[in-house]
């Protein structure tokens, strides 16, 4: 068996790895007191008190012993790959026989002359190119194709940067995924603090722009309304003139001027001369459109940001660079402190976004601007494909040939094909369109979730949905970053035969037999590669969506692309076996697209795959409660008072249950039986270890529905406490964003619960406890994006504080405006278990650094300036702290209600029997009344 070492570790670090690792070469598992902890998870003895983890796979017939962890001192508590485990019995764990090469895990690629590995969510193992890029130092230019696994590599390198550390790429969905598989196996880097964000989550955090980023649907929409009797036809070769030429280059001006776009050398534009300033009217009405609209264009809001942007970065990742514009990546790497410190990565060949990014225009913002000067010899590619099979390789290798023959070569860095390393071998199969042909394909498909339909454009949708009964059906811009086994390619060509048909003019089939050559364009002003561009680009991304197979159908299968791409011949039958995936794979892919911002797909798989349903129940939220009250209090309904006693039970709102009081609700007396009894009633299905009646719940509603109280399952779930709901509901996608009533999310209730039980802070919330954490927290301080990464102490201080608001200021306003004192948290946090919460982490001074460090006016360049320090040792939120729900930004005092702050003279363990007296409600008024006061001061209210 071959040892291999996680390139974390060092070897010289590690007592006696010499001879653990000479026996564990000679399958020596007795010597080395081999013991089996977990699931793929070994350990070997170093000596009396030291042991080394490890994973054991197999590649190419070879058995491989992948070291993963250096455990000193039996602390197996702390160990990055048993997070759970609080101790470990060694004595009754037997030794294990020699694992078979059959019972090893298989990996897909592992690189043998390579003694290290490097880790994500997987085994990586880099091949020589990728290895040689990794030992690169900055700056960067990692060009890789589809699959090439450049985003690996690049999250890999950022391990080894110091300091405050930012990953940015246009898509939120890929930030999140990135987040992940950085992080993922417990990773923790102290010399780093890392900023993943999107582009627009960059800007704000500049300056939170005022409105709505401008997006394509949005300015089409807008054209279409207003383009009768216009020349210009083409809303996309505009939008992509407007964001790529006009607005998108220039980094001394967020637009040109009519004459300086005039100006424009003939492979600057999209359009002719004589075409421009026609463009250019349209554009101006463009401007006027932003405006009315209360909508901004990123390119024009970056240039406006160069003037306020600051350093703050020692190292920066641009991930997906084509996406951007070079305004964009200016404003990025202005945010770095030295201007070399920076990797980018990308594939122009993927561009489906309307930029007009070259390799060359990225190379010529570095020389023109002085501040970004850098050498040559940046750039780097990756052409293996790791996904693709090579059949589609095939194909995709085919279409650069053509794009190559047809245009020229567009830069020397585009000027590649790719090898393929698919271990899937698949099929491409051409097919007619008939209706045999789509019948046998749709009913053997749509109940699958392997299988996508992706056409060119929204106006092609209509036809593939009557054809298609699966949900998975996608434009190419919406099909960018997806990837499925199968790809039902429906009429991509045929569509836009014409377009095609120009692309494919002068090419001959025999061209594509030798490697394509470096050479630019002959005819300046040619402009088919910037009109064509897309087309090609569209194509080669459609393709390389699909890791198996793909099926293609054309209405026209008489087209000069598809002989020259060896498909000239389409099949008359297609023998498939039924493809069917479970309800529970269809609630993932239905979670896995709304997170990628795929709304249409995910509603269409809810309401035709899972069927789901609203509910029949009106909920009792902020605009039904007005009324319950009144039908309640001042109706004399019995009906509206048991609800709102409900109501009030589930909010410990005490201000409700001293008005039902008032009202002579014999129940409100014994709030205690009444918790029990509704408990009973309305939550007996979280009642039971088995979350089978709470997921029958899920497949009727979805997993976010909301319960009469204005619950989702996932908040019910973790307030009664029941590990496996919240574990099955994660699974399913539950939002774990989603606020209640009282603006808690379902990881704040559990906060509350824990400070409120000390059963449920020791034995609960361990088992659930990584299943509630949102990854992150977006808030707003003085007009600023501030992202609080689940990894850090104010993010958890933050939360624990938004959770324990209506249970702890209301002892801080009896006589005076008091605020959180570190023993509040202290209080808080002694029952939660060490895997959660550190003990170092517990202690006072800790804590009070980690107030005192984010006050308002603390000078920290850390400082998240969470916390208004209101007299010694006592904060309130920063009055001007607003948080992102559900897509919304929120005042923090219009999230929490003032208003349900009551007085409590009791202990918190009797809150329920608090004395209401008339004077202590007039003090309770006053208080609140001065706390507003406040706050609004704070806020700059007159």
């Amino acid at each position: 068996m071959k040892v291999l070492i996680y390139n974390e570790l060092d070897p010289k670090d590690i007592p006696g790895f010499s001879k653990l690792q000479a026996y564990l070469e000679n399958d020596d598992f007795k010597s080395a007191e081999v013991k089996k902890l977990g699931d793929n998870l070994y350990r070997a003895r170093l000596n009396q008190r030291d042991r080394l983890l490890f994973s054991i796979y197999r590649y190419q017939e070879q058995r491989y012993a992948l070291i993963l962890e250096f455990i000193k001192n039996h602390a197996y508590q702390d160990s990055r790959f048993l997070r759970q485990v609080s101790t470990v019995d060694e004595s009754k764990i037997p030794d294990i026989p020699l694992v078979s090469i059959d019972e090893a895990a298989p990996l897909v690629y592992l690189n043998p002359s390579q003694p290290r590995f490097n880790l994500l969510d997987k085994i990586i193992s880099f091949d020589d190119r990728q290895q040689a890029i990794y030992d690169l130092p900055p700056p960067l230019i990692v060009i890789g194709s589809a699959g090439s696994g450049k985003t690996a590599l690049t999250l890999e390198k950022m391990k080894h940067a110091v300091g405050d550390v930012l990953y940015v790429t246009q898509s939120a969905y890929l930030v999140n995924n990135a987040r992940d598989l950085y992080y993922a196996h417990q990773y923790d880097n102290p010399e780093q603090q890392i900023d993943f964000l999107s582009f627009q989550e960059f800007l704000e955090s500049i300056q939170v722009p005022t409105g709505n980023p401008v997006n394509f649907a949005a300015f089409q929409n807008w054209f279409n309304r207003h383009r009768q009797g216009h020349a210009l036809k083409d809303a996309h070769k505009l939008f992509e003139e407007f964001r790529g030429v006009i607005t998108g280059p220039a980094t001394d001006k967020s637009w040109l001027s009519r004459e300086d776009y005039r100006a424009l050398g003939v492979k600057e534009s999209i359009f002719l001369a004589e075409e421009r300033d026609a463009v250019y009217d349209v554009f101006e009405k463009y401007l006027q459109f932003l405006a009315d609209n209360t909508l901004y264009d990123p390119n024009i809001v970056s240039h406006q940001y160069l003037q306020s942007i600051r350093a703050r970065y020692d190292f920066v990742v641009v991930d997906e660079v084509q996406d951007l514009t070079n305004i964009q990546l200016y404003l990025i790497l202005k945010s770095l402190h030295h201007s070399r410190d920076f990797l980018l990565c990308g594939d122009s060949n993927q561009i489906v976004h309307p930029n007009f990014f070259s390799w060359a225009k990225v190379k010529s913002l570095f020389y023109r601007q002085d501040d970004l000067q850098t050498g040559d010899e940046l750039i780097r590619i990756l052409n293996t494909n790791y996904r693709n099979s090579p059949q589609v390789t095939e194909i995709a290798n085919r279409i650069l040939k053509i794009k190559n023959l047809r245009f020229g070569s567009i830069d020397k860095e585009s000027h590649y094909l790719v090898e393929s390393n698919g271990h899937n071998q698949g099929e491409v199969l051409f097919l007619q369109d008939t209706a045999d042909i789509r019948r046998e394909l749709d009913n053997k498909t749509k109940a699958s979730t392997r299988f996508a339909v992706i056409v060119m454009n929204a106006e092609q949708k209509p036809a593939a949905q009557q054809y298609f009964g699966t949900p998975l059906i996608f434009t190419i811009q919406e099909a960018k970053g997806l990837e499925y086994e199968n790809i039902i390619l429906y009429n991509f060509l045929s569509q836009e035969e014409a377009r095609y048909r120009e692309i494919s003019k002068g090419v001959e089939a025999a061209d594509l037999h030798h490697d394509i050559k470096y050479a630019r364009g002959k005819d300046k002003t040619d402009k088919s590669l910037e009109i064509y561009k897309f087309y090609i680009n569209a194509l080669y991304v459609a393709l390389t969506r699909a890791i198996k197979n793909l099926y293609w159908i054309e209405s026209q299968p008489k087209q000069a692309l598809l002989d020259l791409l060896g498909l000239g011949e389409a099949q008359a039958s297609l023998q498939l076996a039924s493809q069917n995936s479970s309800l529970d794979a269809w609630r993932l892919e239905a979670h896995k697209l709304e997170l990628q911002g795929k709304q249409e797909q995910a509603e269409r798989i809810r309401s035709e795959i899972l069927k789901q349903k609203t509910p029949n129940w009106q909920v009792i939220d902020t605009t039904t409660l007005p009324e319950l009250k009144q039908k309640a209090l001042v109706g004399n309904d019995k009906n509206a008072k048991l609800a709102l006693f409900e109501y009030a039970l589930v909010y410990e709102d005490l201000d409700i249950i001293n008005s039902l009081l008032k009202a002579d609700f014999k129940a409100a007396k014994q709030p205690d039986k009444g918790l029990q009894l509704l408990q009973q009633k309305h939550y007996s299905a979280y009642s039971f270890k088995k979350p089978d009646a709470v997921l029958k719940q899920v497949d009727q509603y979805g997993a976010d529905f909301r319960n009469l109280f204005n619950q989702t399952p996932l908040m019910v779930a973790a307030w009664m406490g029941n590990a496996e709901a919240i574990k099955a509901l994660v699974e399913l996608g539950a939002d774990t964003e989603k606020v209640d009533s009282n603006g808690l999310t379902a990881f704040q209730i559990a906060l509350a619960q824990s400070d409120r039980s000390e059963a449920y802070a020791k034995k609960k919330v361990a088992e659930f406890y990584l299943h509630l954490k949102p990854n992150s927290m977006s808030i707003q301080v003085d007009g600023k994006l501030v992202k609080l990464d689940k990894h850090t102490m104010e993010f958890f201080l933050l939360n624990l504080m938004i959770a324990l608001f209506y249970r702890v200021m209301p002892f801080k306003l009896h006589y005076r405006i008091e605020g959180f004192s570190t023993q509040d948290f202290i209080d808080a946090v002694q029952h939660i278990p060490t895997t959660i919460l550190p003990e170092r982490r517990k202690q006072r001074a800790y804590l009070s650094s980690i107030l005192a460090k984010n006050e308002i006016d603390k000078d920290d360049k850390h400082n998240r300036k969470l916390f208004y320090r209101v007299m010694r040792g006592a904060y309130i939120f920063n009055p001007k702290l607003a948080i992102r729900v559900e897509g919304e930004w929120v005042n923090i005092y219009d999230l929490l209600s003032i208003d349900k702050l009551m007085p409590q003279y009791e202990t918190k363990q009797d809150w329920w029997r608090a004395d209401y007296n008339a004077y202590r409600e007039k003090s309770m008024a006053a208080q609140k009344q001065a706390l507003k006061g406040l706050i609004a001061v704070k806020l700059g209210a007159k």
